[in-house]
């Protein structure tokens, strides 16, 4: 009798630490083991966020959903890819529109979208590109709808993505046919910011219509670009492992500076989190993991356990970081 009343303490207190590891670990990680290659969130709605993730077989494309910031996750479109053949899902973006319409970008399959919160999805066969690589939708205009391309630059929708605009022929030629992301001016969705590949930074103040680069990239690529009010930050590379610098604009593009000691370890990921009056600039790398810049110091993030950073979005709390192979962690404040 003593034996079996062992066994069942033993099988408790099993259940006990399983359910408590369990926790903790959908604490730290969401989508654990998977590649996340976007990170979006719901206008709507400060706890709703989105995962695209990059599968390595025709269809593993999926949509994650979380209403809870981040801890759990739950596949939209009945758990299916949107597409039998797409295996990467590159963007998505939320509108503000009366339908809260989604948007999601996949590499070689072209644009996709919903308007029923993401449950069911529709190709849009009017977007000239297969390879949709960043959305965003306007803030002041909820019929606007940017997409940044690998062969027609940017393109535009200002009817919820019915039709579409590309750039001039001729700006596509002899500036940046290959936009690798896009960033509005929230306070003037008129103005728009592109990241080329191979070619710097660009800004219109018109939707697009007409650009003007204001930044040269010289010898790297520049991976990633954000904006906050006034302020942009570029986080650029030469390779996969070295030669990383970070740019810096206080006034909208019109000078730059470059900040000091940015980590070596070939940036790929910059983001920004604003909270009351501090401001903590996080950057992400291909092989080195996270860092943070804090009171001009550099350091890197410890809780954030894998080399490779795919994304880093805040939240109203701290932030959610994806990785290339281990899903998305959830960093405090």
């Amino acid at each position: 009798m003593n034996v079996v009343k062992h066994i069942i303490l033993a099988l408790i207190f099993l259940i006990q630490y399983q359910s408590a590891f369990a926790q903790i670990d959908t604490i730290k990680y969401g989508l654990k083991g998977q590649i996340i290659r976007a990170l979006s969130y719901s206008p709507a709605s400060p706890n709703t966020f989105y995962a695209g993730l990059k599968g390595n077989n025709f269809g593993t494309a999926l949509i994650y959903k979380s209403e809870d910031a981040g801890k759990t996750w739950e596949a939209l479109n009945n758990g299916k890819a949107l597409n039998p053949f797409a295996a990467d899902i590159q963007a998505i973006a939320v509108a503000s529109d009366k339908a809260m319409s989604m948007y999601a970008g996949t590499w070689k399959e072209g644009l996709f979208k919903s308007i029923d919160q993401g449950n069911t999805w529709q190709k849009v066969l009017t977007a000239p590109s297969a390879d949709i690589r960043s959305l965003k939708t306007g803030i002041q205009h909820p019929n606007l709808v940017y997409a940044a391309t690998s062969a027609f630059g940017v393109m535009k929708s200002t009817d919820n993505g019915a039709t579409w605009m590309r750039n001039d022929p001729a700006a596509i030629d002899s500036t940046f046919q290959f936009a690798w992301s896009i960033e509005i001016d929230e306070n003037n969705d008129n103005i728009v910011y592109a990241q080329t590949f191979r070619n710097g930074i660009w800004k219109s103040i018109d939707q697009g219509e007409t650009w003007k680069q204001i930044l040269a990239v010289e010898d790297k690529v520049s991976w990633d670009l954000k904006v906050s009010d006034q302020s942009i930050w570029v986080a650029a590379s030469k390779s996969r492992d070295s030669i990383s610098v970070v740019h810096f604009s206080a006034d909208s593009g019109s000078t730059w500076e470059m900040l000091d000691d940015v980590p070596q370890v070939g940036v790929n990921q910059i983001n920004v989190v604003e909270h009351n009056d501090s401001q903590q600039l996080y950057l992400g790398s291909w092989s080195g993991g996270l860092y943070k810049l804090e009171d001009k110091i550099w350091t890197k993030v410890e809780d954030v356990d894998y080399d490779t950073i795919s994304e880093i979005l805040p939240t109203e709390k701290g932030v959610l970081i994806g990785s290339w192979g281990n899903g998305i962690y959830e960093l405090g404040m």
